[in-house]
């Protein structure tokens, strides 16, 4: 059962204390991503990311390296475009080493000029990188198609030219007004005692004045004609979005049933039409792309220029038998069973407990007992995922697609 502190600054702190356990995962979670930058930040939010674990005025990245490295643990890092989280995962005799070390990079980071620069050409690096992919570069350009110029259409990375336009004036007001205690949620589980953590924080974190929330601006969503990037590649890669969820809507489960059914799983619809009866792709699956005020179902597949025009077409074939004839009791039973096991087997990790704990609360949701949840997956109804299609899948949807399109596949 997870505990959580809430301090006067309005820091909150949450654990839960796995006995099983010998390690400790702890984790910072901040409330601001790429969708809270202007223009002239893009890219701000991702890059702090990069800079914290670069250490402090006191520390250096490889003094933290060393002294984490010593204690069999390890750092990471990720951004999304509505929260950013450091962690570090250790022994739970080491946790004050963690603690101590997420404290200090999130209080006092050096953020120096050097530091800025390395990190530059890294960050550009890896914005070629993901462009190359078209895998990736497909979703990338399918959300910037469906929310337009609102902020959730930029790519968490920035643009090249953003980049190279941040300078450490940018990331340190940037940081000074969003990493603020009100904005900041410490989640820790594993061979921990709660008292302990919430100790450890006092001096850094719980030093700090309270700060505010981001203020955001609600999206629509743009369905337009397709987005279509040529490239002279073996495959074209498609990706479809549908209107979906906020994070946080009381359908949700409906909609992870629906997902699974459709395109989720390996017995989905999707997977066992298009790859295993008609060995038109090697890779399709549908997903779930959630925000605070938004979201979308999102499918992928990728195919030869030959073959795309018929998965198209199966895609499209399975998408209205969805709307038709809605799901069966088997489909639902089948669903409840890996959504339930989904949910109990991420409670074997330290660092899947401590992850759930923190975006939970960092969103603003409030923390449910795994009971509470399975009792929600196990009360979805056919008829709900029935009425959740029809309106999920009514007509309105946004393709993106790159690669060698043959002319007309798409309109």
């Amino acid at each position: 059962m997870s505990r959580t502190t809430r301090f006067d600054n309005g820091l909150q702190i949450v654990t839960e204390e796995m006995p099983q356990a010998a390690s400790v995962t702890i984790g910072v979670f901040v409330g601001v991503g790429s969708r809270d930058e202007t223009l002239g930040q893009h890219g701000t939010s991702h890059f702090l990311e990069h800079l914290a674990f670069k250490g402090t005025d006191e520390l250096s990245a490889k003094d933290l390296a060393i002294l984490v490295d010593s204690f069999g643990g390890d750092m990471n890092a990720f951004t999304t475009k509505e929260m950013t989280s450091f962690q570090v995962r250790l022994l739970g005799e080491a946790t004050h080493i963690g603690t101590d070390t997420l404290g200090k990079i999130l209080t006092e980071p050096a953020l120096n000029p050097t530091d800025i620069d390395s990190e530059r050409s890294v960050i550009l690096e890896e914005i070629a990188m993901a462009n190359d992919e078209p895998s990736d570069f497909v979703h990338e350009q399918l959300g910037a198609a469906v929310y337009g110029d609102h902020p959730l259409g930029r790519e968490v990375l920035g643009s090249r030219e953003s980049i190279l336009r941040i300078d450490q004036g940018i990331i340190k007001g940037f940081f000074s007004a969003f990493y603020r205690p009100v904005n900041m949620v410490v989640s820790a589980a594993g061979a921990l005692t709660h008292e302990a953590i919430v100790e450890q924080f006092e001096p850094t974190l719980g030093s700090l004045s309270d700060g505010a929330i981001p203020k955001r601006r609600r999206p629509g969503l743009i369905f337009s004609r397709p987005v279509i990037s040529e490239r002279d590649i073996e495959q074209v890669h498609v990706s479809i979005a549908f209107p979906g969820l906020p994070r946080a809507d009381r359908r949700r489960w409906v909609m992870a049933v629906l997902d699974h059914v459709y395109g989720g799983g390996l017995s989905s619809r999707l997977f066992q039409k298009v790859r295993e009866e008609s060995g038109l792709c090697y890779s399709i699956y549908s997903d779930r792309v959630t925000y605070q005020d938004s979201g979308y179902l999102g499918v992928y597949f990728a195919a030869s220029p030959a073959q795309l025009g018929r998965a198209a077409e199966l895609v499209d074939s399975v998408t209205m038998e969805f709307i038709s004839a809605g799901i069966t009791e088997e489909e639902l039973a089948v669903a409840k069973r890996y959504l339930r096991s989904q949910v109990l087997l991420a409670r074997e990790d330290t660092a899947s407990v401590m992850s759930q704990l923190g975006s939970v609360l960092v969103t603003g949701q409030q923390i449910k007992s795994v009971g509470e949840i399975l009792t929600e997956i196990e009360r979805v109804k056919v008829d709900e995922v029935t009425e959740l299609a029809a309106e999920v899948f009514s007509g309105s949807r946004q393709i993106s697609a790159v690669g060698p399109v043959p002319h007309g596949i798409f309109g």
